[in-house]
Order: structure tokens, then sequence, then C-alpha cells
């Protein structure tokens, strides 16, 4: 794949490149099958999030329930900035961190409430400019690799994925999020447009973990 991509490149010689590329075996590319969310770790997920006893701070059900019913990815739920969301009209407005693409899409009333509830009451006071901000001074802004914190944190509270092997980061809540709308029968370039891909071939490999229409297609 390197030096495929150095042939598009007027950097290196096309002739070089073609004859290097000539003694390397093809690969296939192979995609792994994708871990999802079932039914009741989503509504136990949704639970443990929304409980107003809990040992999990507003910072984190915020961003829990962020990526559980809007499949943000963790890179662009981390640069939410404050001047993000227009709370008139319920919309998140980024610019996607991946493939630097506007995206605009609506805030669910529960996410609003939480953040909102993060800001008003656990936010730092700072002129950091995201939203979301580590627990200790000088309180600047998050990292997408301390996601994986987060969500292992949340899974732990929540008691789920506690098997070895068990996916527990928030892409999980991303593709819960393409396999419902699968399952309900929502087209592709919807789903496309809804998680923010760039290509609706990036979709495509959600549907094999489309479980309620992959049983359509059994045998008896």
């Amino acid at each position: 794949a390197v030096f495929q991509g150095c042939l598009e490149s007027e950097t290196f010689n096309p002739e070089r490149i073609r004859k290097i590329v000539s003694f390397l075996p093809k690969l296939n590319g192979v995609r792994k099958n994708l871990q999802y969310l079932t039914a009741d770790e989503f509504r136990i997920l949704e639970s443990c999030l929304l409980a107003t006893e809990s040992p999990l701070c507003l910072r984190d059900k915020a961003i829990g329930l962020l990526a559980l019913h809007t499949g943000l990815r963790s890179c662009d739920i981390m640069g939410l900035r404050m001047d993000s969301i227009d709370w008139n009209n319920d919309v998140i407005m980024i610019t996607q961190q991946k493939t630097s693409m506007p995206w605009n899409l609506e805030l669910p009333t529960v996410v609003g409430n939480a953040i909102f509830d993060y800001i008003e009451n656990d936010r730092p006071q700072t002129e950091v400019i995201e939203i979301f901000l580590s627990l200790h001074h000088p309180y600047g802004r998050m990292q997408a690799s301390s996601s994986t914190n987060i969500a292992r944190l949340i899974m732990k509270t929540c008691g789920i994925r506690k098997n070895q092997g068990d996916s527990m980061g928030f892409h999980l809540f991303r593709h819960h999020l393409a396999t419902e709308l699968l399952s309900n029968n929502v087209s592709l370039p919807v789903i496309s447009k809804i998680l923010g891909h760039s290509s609706p071939k990036s979709t495509e490999t959600y549907l094999y973990a489309d479980m309620v229409h992959l049983k359509e297609c059994g045998l008896s």
C-alpha cells in the first residue's frame, strides 16, 4: 500500500516503484468481524449513564451518552468546542477530524441535558474553548486517546463486556447506531450521512453485523 501510494506522488521514480511492487505478493484486503452491542447491553449502558446515583462523573456520563446516541468518533467528541453546539436549534456543528468535512447533526435532548449539566455544575472555570476537560489542573482539553479509558470505566461501572477479548471502545457505540439503523431498513446513503462518512463505501462494512437481515438470508 505504501508503494502504491508512492506511485501517486511526483517525488518518486514510477518505473523504480513499479519494479519494487512487482516483487511483492498481492495481499487481499481482509476485514475483521465487528463486535457490536446487544440490545440488553444498550439498555444497561443507557440506564447506567442516566442514573443520578453513579460513580461516574458528569463529564464521563455526558461523553458516554454523546457517543451512545450520536455515533460521533472519539476524536470529534474530544474536539467539541463551546461554540460547536447551537442550543437554540439543538444542533451539533463540527468539522470532522478524520475527513475534514463539515458535519451538522441533531443534538438529542438526553445528550444535551447531560452536556449542559456538566458545563453548569462540574466543568472547571477556564478559558479553554473545548467542552470536555481533564479532571486535574491545569484542566486542558482532552486527547482522543483518553476516550479509551473513559469507555473502559463506563463498561466496568455498568458491569458489561467483562470477558477477555471483548471490545470496549466507543467505536462499539458507533457500530450499534449503524446496525440499529440498518435493522430498521434505513438506507445506506442515509446512514452514511448520519455517521458523517465521506464515502458510502465506508458504511458497507456494517452490513456484516446486520443480524436482522442476515438471518433472512439463511436457509431453513
